[in-house]
């Protein structure tokens, strides 16, 4: 092809067109640099949940804008509007968008957006074959990385519960060597928040007493902003010799399971 009939790619030009194999290519590095943002953010996060927070919603609009302006660009490539690209919105029909885009030619001559591409690289040729051998790589990697992640939420947020219920142990050993009775209302031991709840994840702490002495505090997870294992579940701290020792694991109703709470929070049996 006679290179004057070609255009030069622009990376950041919205007009310009791109074809199959660099729109694979180009989608090669998006993931790339997705995954390198969620490192980023994962880090930040670990100094300040609001800075990770804000990192990733910045990380997460650029890759969005990026993606859909190499869509755009690949619509071109076949003499339709970039509008189409709103499809991508509308469930399944998203789909049958990504199969126009990732298999359907573009136009061999000139069009109302634009010169033909200039012919594939190397470097191109081999970022859309190392595309398409990851997609099947990362569906497994993500089949084993989803769940281990929300695995990892749970036990964090619930670990919030555990510390909320340790927390109250003294106050309640004071008021039972005080008044040789256990509490009641513990609703004094911690403020609320303007939703009522007690803390990020947990929406509130009661007591639970047992005729023969037995003594719980029971912390159970907010219904909603937590993950799906552990909302709405509770945890329990409890004690059966007056406060001398106590004992830590999934509550008698709606427990949360064992595995989502740290090693030394799992005792059966609670009241």
């Amino acid at each position: 092809m006679d290179s004057a009939q070609t255009a030069d790619i622009r990376f950041f030009e919205l007009n310009a067109r791109i074809g199959r194999l660099r729109y694979l290519a180009y989608g090669l590095g998006l993931a790339l640099l997705g995954t390198l943002g969620i490192l980023v953010c994962v880090v930040l996060t670990k100094v300040t949940a609001p800075l990770g927070f804000a990192a990733a919603v910045v990380i997460y609009i650029g890759w969005i804008v990026m993606s859909v302006a190499f869509g755009v660009r690949r619509l071109h490539d076949m003499d339709k509007s970039g509008w189409w690209m709103l499809l991508m919105i509308v469930p399944l029909v998203n789909l049958g968008l990504v199969i126009y885009l990732l298999f359907f030619p573009g136009t061999a001559q000139e069009n109302r957006f634009g010169e033909v591409p200039p012919p594939n690289s190397g470097w191109v040729v081999a970022g859309a074959v190392a595309y398409i051998a990851l997609i099947p790589i990362g569906g497994i990697l993500a089949a084993i990385a989803i769940p281990a992640y929300q695995d990892f939420l749970a036990r964090s947020q619930s670990a919030e519960a555990i510390q909320l219920a340790v927390g109250a142990e003294q106050s309640v050993i004071a008021y039972h060597d005080q008044n040789k009775t256990w509490p009641t209302d513990l609703s004094s031991l911690y403020p609320k928040n303007p939703d009522g709840s007690i803390g990020s994840y947990s929406a509130g702490m009661t007591a639970v007493t047992v005729t023969d002495g037995t003594f719980g505090i029971m912390v159970a997870m907010k219904q909603t902003g937590v993950v799906l294992p552990v909302a709405g579940k509770r945890v329990e701290l409890w004690t059966t010799d007056g406060g001398s020792s106590w004992h830590c694991g999934p509550a008698s109703m709606d427990p949360v399971d064992s595995r989502y709470l740290v090693a030394s929070c799992r005792s059966p049996d609670a009241p």
